[in-house]
């Protein structure tokens, strides 16, 4: 009976929402998991991503650009944002809330007052498809998985770089860092606008198979959350590992009851999963 549920599942759509739930949640894995900034604005930055993309088509005719320039749009922004903003709010992290919120709100209505609420479209740059194991594989949804997993690649930029070794000793002790002469300034606007950064090559990747919308980067706020916190905010194994699990049960659910339903039930996983990770540890 167990099996029913597998069976009947394209393989490559359950792979490809998983390599969705990482692609968002990663950029959110520098500014919450390390800077431990509750940054609301998150699903803002996948949107300037997705709609610098549309954008770049409109002027130049290619989305393919578009996604080459949003990343380095939405850094841009994010390191502004982090200078003016954030910079004086890390010992408190409520106000980090109450900003971020506050910034998610004026981004939206900004995108909403430029491009109306009328829905976009950035076009597919592989409007093509291969057959593989019986299954029908869009190209840029590869593309998509590639992208996603090469950017777990940031593990090695964390722990085997001095660069990452920097941002690592501003992260666990700030005053130290300094007084071995490591700008905390510089190292936490560099997190922020990296973190938006990916976040908004999300969005541009994610642009093509999804109609946009000025609403677009709140439906993957709270699965980015999530795959954070139960992963283990600053742990890239584990928000790895959590991908799998929500986007995995997502994708398979998907197939046999609403996508409503689906979500609610993986809410209810990472509600128990977060709640059990403690007791598991000490196994």
């Amino acid at each position: 009976m167990i099996l029913s549920l597998f069976l009947p599942v394209d393989s490559f759509s359950v792979v490809a929402l998983i390599a969705t739930f990482l692609l968002i949640s990663l950029g959110l894995h520098f500014s919450f998991g390390l800077l431990n900034i509750v940054n609301l604005v998150h699903g803002e930055f996948i949107l300037i991503g997705a709609y610098t993309a549309f954008q770049i088509q409109d002027w130049f005719g290619s989305s393919l650009v578009g996604i080459v320039v949003a990343p380095f749009v939405a850094a841009l922004i994010g390191a502004f944002a982090e200078f003016v903003l954030i910079r004086r709010l890390y010992m408190r992290p409520l106000d980090t809330l109450l900003v971020t919120f506050g910034l998610s709100l004026v981004i939206r209505q900004g995108i909403q007052l430029i491009y109306t609420a009328n829905p976009k479209q950035v076009d597919d740059p592989i409007s093509k498809s291969i057959t593989a194991l019986g299954f029908n594989i869009p190209l840029w949804r590869l593309v998509i998985v590639v992208v996603a997993l090469s950017l777990v690649a940031i593990w090695l930029l964390l722990n085997q770089t001095t660069l990452g070794v920097r941002w690592r000793a501003v992260v666990a002790n700030p005053e130290l860092a300094e007084t071995m002469g490591i700008s905390r300034n510089r190292v936490r606007t560099s997190l922020f606008a990296v973190g938006c950064g990916i976040a908004g090559l999300s969005g541009a990747l994610l642009a093509p198979i999804n109609t946009l919308s000025p609403q677009f980067g709140l439906r993957f706020l709270i699965n980015s959350f999530l795959v954070v916190i139960l992963g283990k905010p600053g742990s890239i194994k584990g928000m790895l590992i959590a991908a799998c699990v929500l986007g995995g049960s997502l994708g398979i659910l998907q197939f046999h009851v609403s996508t409503v339903y689906a979500q609610m039930i993986v809410l209810l996983v990472a509600i128990i999963a977060t709640r059990l990770r403690p007791l598991l540890q000490k196994i």
